[in-house]
C-alpha cells in the first residue's frame, strides 16, 4: 500500500511539472534556510555546553552598589575568595582562576620566530574543571610548577612551525627572563568557547613573586575570573550564601557596602553577561535567537503554505481520480494517505536538495558569521534529529490540510464534477497568501531600517576623522621611553600628514582607564565618573578634534597637570569656560581594583563632544590629559597617512621603530576598520535580514504565480469569451491581476504596525540612532506590490494574448 502511495506520488509529479517545480523549490530554499539559521542558533545555545561537567561549574561574580547608588558587576574577584572557599566548602570540587597581565613578546628559544601576544595565567586544575582535549600532556600536573605553559595546536606551530613540541620553551618576558616549559598541547579550540587563547602559563609563576605574595592576601582585589565546580548534589543557592559569609567576615570595613558575591552558572555567561564587566570572550544575545528561530520558521511555513495552496486550488483537477478511488473502495483514510504520501515525497526532494545546497554554502556561511559550523557524520546527534524532525513537520503542515480536505467528499458528486462550494477553502487560501506576503513586506522593512541604521553610523559625524588614522602600538619599554623621538622621526616621513602619542584611542579595543573627578559644583559623593586618555599635544590635529574654548596642550613637560575636556564634561563639572579651574583626581581604574593618584589638575581646554565608543553607547564625560602625566603613559602612535603607497609607508616605520628595538613586532590598525568591529554582528544581522526578505518574497512569488497559473487555467474560456466581445488585452490583465493585488494591499496594512513596533525595539539598543520614515513603508510595501504584479503579470499577459478560438473550440 506505502509503495503504491509513493509511486502514484512521482508519477503525479512528473504529471504536473510546473507545479511540482513550484512546490519542491520552495520547500528546499525552505528547508535550506531553515537549516542554515538552526545551526547558527544551535552553536549559539551550545557555548561552553561541550565540557563533561559543564552543568556544575559556576563563574563568581561580584555585585555592588556605590555610594551614589550606581550598581556594578564584575567577574573579577581576589584571589582568596576562590582559593579559601575550595579549602573551607566540601560542597566545591575545584576551582579555577583565570588573569591576563597585559600583551607580552613571545619567542623561540632561538629568537626566529617573534610574535605578540596576551599574557594568560591559569591555576592548575584549570584543565580539570575545563576539559578541553590535550593532545599531548597530562591535564592534573601540566599546570603545577612555575613557568610551565601549554599552548594549542595553532600557537605551537606560530612559534615552532610543528605541534611536537613537548619539553621545548618559550620566552615570555612579563615575570622574569626565565623561559617557559611547555607541558601540553591543546587541541585548537572551537568557536562557540569563552576561551579564545593559544598560550596559558601557569598561575605558580605569579604567586612565588611579590605581586603574587599580594593577591593571596587581597580580598579587596578584583584581578581573577575565578571558576568553581560544585559537587553534583550541591545547591549553588547554599555555598553562594556561605560564600558571602566567607567575605564579610575578611573583607575590610570600608570595603563590604553594597558587596554581593553570586554563582552565575557556566551556562547562562554567553547570554546573560551583557552588563558584567570582565567577560572572557564575546557575549551573544538570546533576544536575536529568538528573531532568527521565528524568522527561519517563518521562511520554512512560507514554503509550506504554497503547498497547501496549491494543492487545495488544483483541487477540482483531481476531483474525478479522487471519485473513482472512492467508488473502487478506497477509505478515506486510504485517500488522505495517498495525498500525505505526495507531501512526504516532495518534503524528502526538497530535504535532499536542501542538504546538498546547505553543504554548498556552508563555507561562505561559517566564514560570514565566523563559525566553525559543518553538517556532516561528525555533526551532533540532536542536529540529524532536528534535521528529521524539520521534514517531518513540514510535510504534516503541508499535507494535512489538503490530504483530510480533499478526501472528505462524496464520490457521486466528484464523479459527476459537481463539487460543492467548501466552506471557508477560498478565504483559507487568500488568508494563507495575505500572511506569505504580510510577513515578507515585515523583512522588507527590517532589512531596509537596519541598513538606514547601519549607514547613520558608518557616516554620522563622530566628533573627529577616523578615516586613514594608521594605529601603531608600543609594545616594549624601550619605544616607550623613546616615544617623543621616534614621533619626530615619523613626522618627517612625507606621506605622514600627523603623528599623535597617547595612551587609548577613540574605538579602543583595550579597556578605557575610568578616573574619579570632583570639584565644588560635584554633587557626588566621592567624584564623578569619567574617562581618561592620555595625549600629546598633536592628537587634536591628528584626530581632526575641535577646540572649542581655551588652549591645546604645549610640548614639553609644563602641561603635566593640565587637562582637556568634552562639552558632556563640562556640563557635568559645571565649568562654562576653561580658566585653569581645580579638579581633583582621587582614583583611577583600569578595570580592577581603584588605585589611589591623588592629583589636583587644571582645566585648560574645552573640546567638542567625540564619540570614542560604540554608537550602541551614550556619549560620556571624558578628561584629556598631558602624555607626561603620572596616570596613563603611551600606549599607541597614531598617524595620518595619505593615501597611496601604504605598505612602503609602514615598512618605513618600522624600520624607525627597530633601530630603536630590533625585538620589537610592528602591531598596527586602520582605526576605521577597527570602529567596523563595533557592529560586525549587527552587519550579520542586516544579512541575514536581507536574505530572509529576499527568500520569502521569492517563495512568495513562487506560490502566487502558481495560483496566477492555476487562475488563468481556470478561467480560460472565460477570457476567449470576453476577447470575442471585445475586451482589450489590458483590461484582461488587469481582471486577473486585481485579485492578488489586493490581497498583496492587505499584507501591507498589517505588516506596517507589526514592524513598526519591531524595528522600534530594535533602534532602542543604539544611543544614536534614526527615526523611522513613513516613506520606508510606503516603499516596502511598493516593492512588495510590484514583484507581485509582475510575477502575475507573466501569466496574465500570456493568457490575455491567446488566440481565443483555440480556447472556445471545445465548446
Amino acid at each position: 500500500m506505502i509503495r503504491n502511495h509513493f509511486k502514484t506520488a512521482w508519477r503525479n509529479l512528473m504529471k504536473h511539472k510546473t507545479f511540482s517545480f513550484i512546490n519542491v523549490a520552495g520547500l528546499t530554499i525552505g528547508l535550506t534556510s531553515f537549516l542554515l539559521v538552526s545551526l547558527y542558533i544551535f552553536d549559539e545555545l551550545t557555548f561552553d555546553r561541550f565540557f563533561t561537567h559543564s552543568n556544575n561549574i559556576y563563574r563568581i561574580v561580584e555585585s555592588s552598589t556605590s555610594p551614589e547608588g550606581k550598581a556594578n558587576q564584575v567577574a573579577y574577584v581576589g584571589y582568596p575568595v576562590s582559593e579559601s572557599a575550595a579549602a573551607q566548602f566540601p560542597e566545591i570540587q575545584k576551582v579555577t582562576r583565570i588573569s591576563y597581565w597585559g600583551r607580552v613578546n613571545m619567542a623561540s628559544p632561538d629568537n626566529v620566530r617573534v610574535i605578540y601576544g596576551d599574557f594568560m595565567t591559569v591555576s592548575s586544575a584549570f584543565l580539570q574543571v575545563f576539559d578541553f582535549p590535550l593532545l599531548q600532556g597530562n591535564p592534573a600536573t601540566a599546570l603545577n610548577a612555575p613557568h610551565t605553559v601549554v599552548v594549542t595546536e595553532t600557537g605551537a606551530r606560530k612559534l615552532f612551525g610543528t605541534t611536537d613540541v613537548i619539553g621545548k620553551t618559550i620566552r615570555a618576558n612579563r615575570v622574569d627572563s626565565l623561559p617557559y616549559l611547555i607541558t601540553g598541547v591543546l587541541k585548537d579550540l572551537p568557536v562557540n568557547t569563552q576561551f579564545t587563547f593559544d598560550y596559558v602559563f601557569s598561575e605558580a609563576t605569579l604567586i612565588g613573586g611579590d605581586k603574587g605574595k599580594k593577591a593571596q592576601a587581597n580580598w579587596n582585589a578584583n584581578e581573577f575570573v575565578s571558576f568553581a565546580l560544585l559537587d553534583n548534589k550541591t545547591h549553588p543557592q547554599a555555598v553562594e550564601a556561605k560564600l558571602n559569609q566567607l567575605v564579610a567576615a575578611n573583607r575590610q570595613a570600608d570595603n563590604k557596602s553594597g558587596l554581593h558575591l553570586t554563582l552565575q552558572p557556566l551556562k547562562n555567561v554567553h547570554f546573560y553577561s551583557d552588563n558584567i564587566e570582565g567577560n572572557l570572550g564575546k557575549t551573544g544575545s538570546l533576544a536575536y535567537m529568538y528573531v532568527f528561530s521565528i524568522i527561519a520558521l517563518f521562511v520554512l511555513l512560507i514554503a509550506c503554505i504554497n503547498y497547501i495552496n496549491l494543492t487545495t486550488a488544483r483541487f477540482t483537477n483531481r476531483a474525478k481520480e479522487i471519485g473513482v478511488r472512492k467508488v473502487a473502495g478506497a477509505s478515506r483514510y486510504n485517500l488522505a494517505g495517498q495525498f500525505m504520501a505526495e507531501a512526504l515525497l516532495v518534503t524528502l526532494v526538497g530535504l535532499t536538495l536542501a542538504l546538498v545546497l546547505v553543504k554548498a554554502c556552508l563555507p561562505a556561511f561559517n566564514a560570514f558569521t565566523e563559525k566553525q559550523l559543518a553538517l556532516d557524520g561528525s555533526t551532533d546527534h540532536r542536529i540529524w534529529i532536528g534535521v528529521i524532525g524539520a521534514a517531518i513537520t513540514a510535510a504534516l503542515l503541508s499535507g494535512v490540510y489538503p490530504a483530510f480536505f480533499q478526501s472528505r467528499l462524496r464520490p457521486v458528486l466528484l464523479l459527476k464534477s459537481k463539487l460543492p462550494a467548501v466552506k471557508g477553502s477560498i478565504p483559507l487560501r487568500r488568508g494563507l497568501v495575505v500572511f506569505q506576503f504580510a510577513l515578507s513586506i515585515i523583512m522588507i522593512i527590517a532589512t531596509m531600517v537596519v541598513y538606514q541604521q547601519m549607514k547613520y553610523v558608518s557616516t554620522k559625524d563622530m566628533g573627529f576623522n577616523k578615516t586613514q588614522l594608521l594605529v601603531v602600538d608600543i609594545n616594549s619599554r624601550k619605544i616607550g621611553r623613546s616615544a617623543a623621538v621616534i614621533k619626530n622621526e615619523f613626522a618627517r616621513l612625507p606621506q605622514l600628514q600627523a603623528v599623535s602619542v597617547s595612551s587609548r584611542v577613540p574605538g579602543e579595543w583595550k579597556s578605557l582607564p575610568k578616573i574619579k573627578v570632583r570639584n565644588e559644583h560635584t554633587a557626588v559623593t566621592g567624584g564623578n565618573d569619567m574617562y581618561y586618555l592620555g595625549v600629546d599635544d598633536s592628537f587634536l590635529n591628528t584626530y581632526q578634534i575641535k577646540l572649542l574654548q581655551g588652549r591645546n596642550f604645549r610640548e614639553g613637560k609644563g602641561d603635566s597637570l593640565s587637562v582637556i575636556i568634552n562639552e558632556t564634561a563640562a556640563r557635568e563639572l559645571g565649568i562654562i569656560t576653561p580658566g585653569e579651574q581645580l579638579l581633583d583626581i582621587p582614583t583611577v581604574n583600569f578595570g580592577e581594583d581603584p588605585e589611589e593618584v591623588r592629583l589636583q589638575v587644571r582645566v585648560v581646554g574645552i573640546v567638542k563632544d567625540f564619540n570614542f565608543q560604540s554608537l550602541h553607547t551614550p556619549l560620556a564625560p571624558m578628561v584629556l590629559g598631558f602624555t607626561t602625566n603620572p596616570i596613563h603613559g603611551p600606549d599607541y602612535f597614531t598617524a595620518r597617512i595619505a593615501a597611496g603607497n601604504t605598505e612602503a609607508t609602514m615598512a618605513k616605520m618600522n624600520a624607525i621603530l627597530r633601530n630603536i628595538d630590533p625585538e620589537h613586532l610592528f602591531e598596527y590598525h586602520f582605526l576605521d576598520k577597527q570602529w567596523e568591529l563595533f557592529y560586525r554582528e549587527d552587519r550579520i544581522r542586516e544579512t541575514i535580514f536581507l536574505l530572509a526578505a529576499v527568500l520569502a518574497i521569492l517563495i512568495a512569488c513562487l506560490g502566487l504565480f502558481g495560483l496566477a497559473t492555476y487562475a488563468a487555467e481556470q478561467r480560460v474560456k472565460e477570457i476567449g469569451i470576453r476577447k470575442v466581445l471585445g475586451a482589450s488585452s489590458q483590461r484582461i490583465v488587469a481582471m486577473l491581476s486585481k485579485d492578488f493585488l489586493q490581497l498583496v494591499l492587505i499584507a501591507a496594512l498589517i505588516a506596517f504596525p507589526v514592524a513598526w513596533l519591531a524595528m522600534e525595539r530594535w533602534l532602542q539598543d543604539f544611543a544614536y540612532r534614526i527615526h523611522l520614515n513613513w516613506w520606508t513603508f510606503l516603499l516596502a510595501g511598493l516593492i512588495a506590490v510590484l514583484i507581485a504584479l509582475v510575477t502575475v503579470s507573466m501569466k496574465a499577459i500570456k493568457a490575455a494574448v491567446a488566440n481565443p478560438v483555440k480556447s472556445l473550440r471545445a465548446e
